[in-house]
């Protein structure tokens, strides 16, 4: 008897399994390697599912008669200034979607896909966009629903579709009627407007200098760490194996307030903006923190949650040193003037080293105050180096906010 697949709206609950379902989504053509999950750090990866929740955001799960859940679709509007990969138009939501391995070939695709184009219908949303790698075998299945290629983005095909209720192509007529010229619509367009509080949790270490007790008048500068995704999870001793907090361990003097919080099991630190933000206010409020030396670094997917938290929050940084992680160039303006010195081993095969060289030329190219070191022997690990260098703290030292 054929297994029944049921196709729910996504929950609060799912913002992980859909993180799961981003990587996923993300093709490797037969023979290559698999990319890094560390990708998922990355802000043109991570603006899909960031700040999940927004006007026009569309989630469906498919799951099994047991709960199992099997696989996601997502529609995300995104706009010119922070377009995605299949971006279209501010009017067109871009289609995401992608099936556990081990449930393919099951018709949920066709499932998922259905369910989106009636909520799009429904909706009044006359067409949806998305991007794929034309070698991907669920070509065949976009085509079935009318889409068709408008454009390449890098290797990677653009394709639209108008809507229809069942999303098959030639099944129906395409809507092409507004919102507002629908007569026979049982909905109207509304908006919500509400503020809510977050409550926010993150484990972490907290070093003070062997000296803080003794120097009751002394303001410290402080240091935020964030870890590679290896440390991930709920012991926070994992959090000491790498960087600062090793450092820190083994020398009770290491003249630095350092915060280093532990990233939850299935999360990434683009998730825990306001996490890690809240942190360093609870701990500014209840320790001798200079407000003028708050430094930010981070290693590998930490590496990318620094530039990331950087370009977030540019007036709060004295200085920021991100480690084999990157960034898009189009965010160089926003951190030009924070003082940056980033690191990347030139043989590194998890994050290739391009991730730091594209936003430090676009840095340089607009004056940005940025430094960049490349270890021409090393592979990922490029931080021992650099943690273990007396340079870097005089460095940071060095700058102070105005």
């Amino acid at each position: 008897m054929p297994e029944t697949i049921n196709i729910r709206p996504a929950e609060a609950a799912d913002l992980p399994f859909l993180w799961e379902m981003l990587f996923a989504s993300m093709y490797t053509p037969e023979g290559e390697p698999p990319l890094s999950r560390d990708i998922l750090a990355r802000p043109e990866i991570s603006k899909y599912l960031d700040d999940w929740g927004k006007e026009g955001d569309m989630a469906f799960i498919a799951v099994s008669s047991e709960g199992e859940r099997l696989g996601s679709i997502t529609l995300r509007l995104f706009d010119p200034e922070h377009p995605g990969y299949g971006y279209v138009d501010e009017n067109t939501p871009e289609l995401g979607m992608a099936i556990l391995p081990e449930h393919r070939g099951k018709g949920i695709g066709t499932l998922l896909m259905q369910r989106a184009f009636e909520e799009l219908h429904a909706a009044g949303i006359p067409s949806v966009s998305l991007s794929v790698d034309p070698r991907n075998l669920a070509m065949k299945l976009y085509e079935r629903f009318g889409f068709t290629e408008v454009g390449m983005s890098g290797t990677s095909v653009t394709m639209k579709a108008q809507v229809h209720r069942s999303g098959i192509q030639g099944a129906e007529e395409p809507i092409h009627k507004s919102k507002a010229g629908n007569k026979n619509m049982s909905q109207s367009a509304k908006r919500l407007d509400k503020e809510i509080t977050k409550r926010v949790k993150l484990d972490y270490l907290l070093h003070l200098p062997e000296a803080y007790e003794s120097e009751p008048e002394k303001k410290w500068p402080l240091i935020l760490f964030l870890h590679g995704s290896g440390e991930r999870g709920s012991d926070v001793e994992l959090v000491k194996v790498h960087g600062i907090p090793k450092i820190a361990d083994q020398d009770p003097q290491f003249p630095f307030i350092a915060i280093s919080p532990q990233c939850p099991e299935d999360s990434f630190w683009a998730m825990e903006e306001d996490a890690l933000m809240a942190l360093l206010e609870e701990v500014e409020d209840h320790y001798r923190v200079d407000p003028k030396r708050i430094y930010l670094t981070g290693l590998s997917m930490g590496g990318y949650g620094a530039w990331q938290l950087a370009a977030m929050y540019p007036d709060k940084w004295a200085a920021v040193v991100p480690i084999c992680g990157g960034m898009e160039p189009k965010y160089a303006e926003q951190i030009k003037d924070i003082p940056i010195w980033a690191f990347h081993g030139a043989k590194d095969d998890v994050v290739p080293l391009s991730e730091s060289e594209q936003i430090v030329k676009a840095l340089k190219e607009i004056g940005g105050n940025v430094k960049f070191t490349v270890y021409p022997d090393a592979n990922h690990n490029s931080w021992t180096e650099t943690y273990a260098n007396k340079e870097l703290y005089t460095w940071l030292l060095s700058h102070s906010l105005s």
